[in-house]
């Protein structure tokens, strides 16, 4: 037998022991979709479209939750003092159970969910919506980490970061290692409800056409609380939250990173309805 054909034989049983022992391998994280959908009403619309949210979009959400479809669905209201330059005033966040699809609508199922709703069918739905209100755009993000509660009335600060390509797996770390354990302990202490922090999805968007590379969420329970912030980290309530880390290390980290990430918005939202209940998300 010659050379060339004993290597060959080699290289595809290598290449059998490869696939095998890949399928031993432990599943991965299981990925979580949000889509998000920004709406911008009409003069004069605001208080109107809140109440349509209020009653028939809340109805169309906790159906999508009944039916086990979604895990959750939620509005939320633009504050100030970020309305004035904004796009939009409203946003429908939905967490999806599964991968969503990229196939057209299948109406037979919204207008079936559209008469439940009071509707004759779901244009209908679509039709007097559209008198309040105009969809801006929709995006589609994964869930890196989410912690914590949300419900109706909470408000949520969100900052966006764009992180150099070659630091946002650092920056995945940071979050993982120091700032989700001290969201944690905040949250234990009462200073937070939740936190979370969502990236957008690779498949229909890159970071840098988003805009964005990691989007970090706190949530309080109302504006009050949020002004006020969730008190300072001092060392002491660092060497609570991060047991095992030095807070001269934690700072000199941060540094580090900064030099590679910037904010690049952040908004102030207001619960304003709430059908369901985000997973708990975890690294």
């Amino acid at each position: 037998m010659n050379k060339r054909v004993i290597l060959l034989r080699r290289a595809l049983l290598s290449g059998l022991i490869a696939t095998f022992a890949a399928s031993l391998l432990p599943a991965q994280t299981e990925t979580h979709y949000l889509g998000f959908t920004y709406y911008q009403t009409l003069p004069g619309k605001a208080e109107a479209f809140r109440k349509f949210i209020e009653t028939d979009m809340l109805k169309f959400g906790q159906m999508g939750v009944d039916e086990k479809n979604i895990d959750a669905y939620y509005v939320l209201r633009l504050t100030a003092p970020y309305t004035a330059s904004s796009d939009y005033n409203f946003a429908q966040v939905v967490w999806y159970k599964n991968r969503p699809s990229l196939a057209p609508l299948d109406r037979k199922v919204w207008d079936a969910r559209a008469k439940k709703a009071g509707y004759t069918d779901y244009q209908q739905y679509l039709d007097k919506r559209d008198t309040m209100a105009k969809v801006v755009r929709t995006t589609w993000r994964t869930s890196l980490s989410r912690i914590g509660e949300i419900h109706a009335g909470n408000y949520i600060r969100s900052a966006n970061y764009q992180v150099d390509a070659d630091h946002r797996n650092e920056m995945a770390r940071f979050l993982r290692e120091y700032t989700m354990p001290i969201a944690q302990y905040r949250i234990g202490s009462g200073g937070l409800l939740g936190w979370g922090v969502s990236r957008p999805a690779a498949a229909v968007m890159s970071d840098d056409e988003a805009g964005f590379s990691f989007s970090v969420s706190n949530v309080l329970k109302d504006g009050e609380t949020l002004l006020a912030g969730p008190g300072a980290l001092t060392e002491e309530v660092f060497k609570k939250a991060v047991p095992g880390k030095t807070y001269a290390t934690y700072l000199n980290e941060l540094n580090l990173l900064n030099v590679h990430r910037k904010i690049t918005m952040t908004r102030i939202h207001e619960v304003v309805v709430l059908a369901g209940n985000p997973p708990q998300v975890t690294p």
